[in-house]
């Protein structure tokens, strides 16, 4: 485009304010919308790409063969033994380096008894860590860093909150308010689209003395291994010859070993691809929202050319060639993209912290090194101005000069105004699209949040405590706990419902030895399922008077009792024979509300117990802050070596992983069906506007005949609703099978009110977007309007 073309266009935008403010502001709030969600995807699929091995780094991760019944992908676990690394290095070449490192619960660090920090997802790593993954030290060696026992590296983050300083080196941080840690390093802040994103790294030798685990350990299956392949090596030749790594060990000769791949390590390690749904979803969205501002874009091109003929036929006249002609309404429409684009970006800068806010992410724009971005952009940015302004650049310019001359010529034409209407119908299907999905998104999150859980979530605690003293009785504890009014129950547990799940497999009597299912263990006080509100099926609860029952008897839930295919389990054995069940619970959510329910297996606890525990309360809502105060204090002086925190169990449910996706996922349609609504609105008006300027003298004529404003009213009208209702067969069947293609054990079902609902929706946003103009006309002097020209 040379500068005539591009003054030219200038003078168009000018001279037609309506017209080049719908354009502008459809196409900003359209590529805004597409910068958004194009942002968080390319997040989202660029998870751990800040490593430098990022092709050649994999995950080890076991295949159970023989477990049975597999729910979820849960015969796929990411954990592996820590003699793994061990029993490759040494006889496959194909690897270069092998990594351990084992995930620590949350902990407590301080710099002394008073100042401490709860931090959960640190990792104890051995010393070739920094040979897989890419670190920036800010101070100390990543080379020998890991080397010795009680050594930690910290997050730069971390090392402010502990210090409020950097340059911490061979300073002291305690563990737990125990184990003193020597800081040998300090690290920059990893990017948050990061798999493992330690807060702090502690040597893997620290374990020995900690928990008895070290990397020759065999029995230690809670570990993670990572490998970085040398360059040229295929990774499935690589993971086929160490497939069956454990074929030797008896207990574990049914593990197989499998090699994922960093890209798939966050969207989909088990081959689920939940998430990978999602984001398709949101890719349709974005896709969606652009489609619509640019047909918006068409549409009004389209009854602006058909006011335009006799400029045409005039440049026609005066020698204009077609392609020139071409070239001219090309040169307006892509500027208007352009510049729409520009706005776009700053919309979207804008936007951008509301937006982190409603997906849970750290996005930011980034124009100059995110150069590919940029080139899609632009690239959209001048399609979409060409595709809007071909079809009536072509028109135009092909159209003979008697024809241009009359007036209306546009609205004669079949093609156009069936072209028009297919746009049109398209827009009002995606809208009706958007508003059904983020109807029932809006009740499925309803749906969950309501949902029977099996057990009452209303007035409970937890608190974390890693016990050191193993002289302490918890009965007597409960016991003194319940002295309080307030506090209807204590129990201890292991594992707590969306706070800590344990796993593990078990055989079963009656069935093949060999043949396990993955079961969800847990160590319990005898009370802890009347405390939390979970009814029996069958048998009996524990019961302290019942000694036998600790490490010899368990209960079992329903989906267990399936799963092992007994129709009376009671008296059944379990895990070799060294379990007996003497209880069914019913089924009660103890994971996330987006799976099913595992295969539970409860056993019960010692009074007397040392290390990592959960303890829960049961309290009377309405002194929660009294009765939080006073656990504080019990607490304290029955654990006064072991830090702890008290914590509501609405924040671990709220918290869980799969129900923060449902939220950020119905926010957002909400915030994009929204703007989608916005665009809807503008086009329309737009149109309607052209509509009501180029029918100005027939609204006059069927005034003087005798038509009341009612009806033209009508007459400007009922062509949207029309295309509104056809436009319906088209939105609700691709909403109902994009919702069903969401996975979800817990699926609200999709009623018909919300169908119903978004068509009125539609009808009004119509109605009123198009009601000032068509009411002013409708209402206007019949003598104006044949003086209109």
């Amino acid at each position: 485009m040379n500068s005539l073309m591009l003054k030219l266009s200038y003078r168009k935008l000018m001279r037609n304010k309506v017209y080049s403010v719908a354009n502008i502001l459809g196409l900003t709030v359209g590529f805004a919308s597409f910068i958004l969600i194009a942002l968080f995807i390319q997040y989202e699929l660029n998870w751990d790409k800040s490593n430098d091995n990022y092709k050649q780094t994999y995950r080890l991760q076991r295949y159970v063969t023989n477990a049975l019944y597999a729910t979820a992908g849960n015969n796929i676990s990411p954990h592996t033994r820590a003699i793994t690394a061990q029993l490759i290095e040494s006889k496959y070449p194909e690897f270069e380096k092998l990594t351990v490192i084992y995930e620590q619960n949350s902990v407590y660090l301080g710099t002394d008894d008073e100042h401490l920090v709860n931090e959960v997802g640190g990792i104890a790593a051995d010393s070739c860590y920094f040979d897989v993954f890419t670190y920036q030290f800010i101070q100390g060696d990543k080379t020998d860093a890991l080397l010795q026992p009680y050594s930690v590296v910290l997050s730069e983050t971390l090392a402010m909150k502990l210090f409020n300083k950097t340059n911490v080196l061979n300073e002291t941080v305690m563990l737990e308010k125990k184990v003193p840690l020597k800081v040998t390093g300090v690290y920059k802040d990893l990017p948050y689209n990061s798999s493992i994103r330690p807060p702090y790294i502690l040597s893997f030798s620290t374990l020995k003395p900690l928990y008895n685990i070290e990397r020759s350990s065999l029995w230690a299956g809670n570990c993670m291994t990572f490998a970085k392949l040398k360059p040229g090596v295929d990774a499935k030749v690589a993971e086929n010859k160490i497939k069956h790594l454990f074929a030797g060990y008896d207990d574990i000769k049914y593990i197989e070993m499998q090699l994922c791949p960093l890209s798939k390590v966050y969207l989909n390690f088990n081959d689920r691809n939940d998430y990978l749904i999602v984001l398709r979803l949101f890719g349709l969205i974005g896709v969606f929202i652009l489609v619509m501002s640019g047909f918006n874009y068409i549409n009004l091109s389209l009854a602006q050319a058909s006011m335009r003929g006799k400029e045409v036929a005039l440049k026609k006249v005066i020698g204009s060639h077609k392609k020139t002609l071409v070239v001219q309404f090309l040169s307006e429409t892509i500027t208007v993209s352009v510049i729409s684009l520009l706005l776009a970006l700053t919309l979207a800068y804008l936007f951008l912290p509301v937006f982190n806010t409603i997906v849970d992410k750290q996005l930011s724009i980034n124009l100059v090194n995110n150069w590919k971005f940029t080139l899609i952009l632009i690239s959209v940015a001048v399609l979409t101005g060409v595709f809007s302004g071909i079809y009536p650049a072509m028109f135009m310019a092909s159209n003979k000069i008697t024809t241009l001359f009359k007036e209306n010529f546009l609205g004669k034409e079949r093609q156009s105004f069936s072209l028009k209407k297919a746009l049109i119908t398209f827009q009002f299907a995606i809208s009706l699209f958007l508003i059904v999905l983020t109807v029932a998104f809006s009740m499925q999150i309803k749906y969950i949040s309501n949902k029977d859980i099996g057990f009452e979530k209303q007035g409970l605690l937890y608190s974390r405590i890693n016990i050191s003293d193993n002289t302490i009785s918890f009965d007597q504890l409960r016991n003194r706990l319940l002295k309080h009014p307030d506090v209807y129950d204590v129990s201890l547990s292991e594992n707590f419902p969306f706070v800590r799940q344990g796993g593990g497999t078990t055989n079963w009597e009656g069935g093949n030895q060999d043949e396990k299912i993955t079961c969800r263990f847990n160590h319990i006080s005898h009370n802890y399922l009347s405390m939390l509100g979970t009814h029996l099926v069958a048998g009996r609860n524990f019961s302290s008077t019942f000694k036998g029952d600790v490490e010899k008897n368990c209960i079992i839930n329903e989906s267990a009792a399936k799963c092992f295919g007994w129709d009376n389990p009671i008296g059944k054995r379990i895990k070799d024979n060294r379990l007996t069940i003497v209880g069914v619970v019913k089924d009660f959510v103890y994971k996330d509300m987006h799976n099913p329910v595992e295969p539970g297996v409860y056993i019960l606890a010692p009074d007397m117990v040392s290390g990592d525990w959960i303890f829960s309360f049961r309290i009377n809502e309405k002194n929660a802050v009294a009765v939080k105060s006073l656990l504080n204090d019990e607490l304290k002086t029955t654990f006064p070596n072991d830090p702890f925190e008290i914590t509501d169990f609405s924040f671990a449910f709220t918290g869980e992983n799969a129900y923060r996706i449902y939220q950020s996922l119905n926010k957002s349609l909400l915030f994009f069906t929204l703007l989608n609504i916005l665009l809807a609105i503008v086009g329309v008006f737009g149109l309607v506007a052209f509509t009501v300027a180029r029918r100005t003298k027939e609204i006059g004529i069927r005034k003087i005949n005798g038509s009341s404003a009612a009806s033209i009213f009508t007459l400007l009208n009922r062509e949207y609703h029309f295309l509104i209702i056809f436009s319906a067969v088209i939105a609700f069947p691709a909403a109902w099978i994009a919702y069903m293609a969401l996975p979800s054990a817990n699926k609200y079902p999709v009623q018909p009110w919300i169908f119903i609902l978004s068509i009125f929706t539609l009808l009004l946003i119509v109605l009123v977007s198009t009601s000032f103009l068509t009411i002013k006309a409708a209402t206007r002097n019949p003598v104006e309007a044949l003086r209109y020209e």
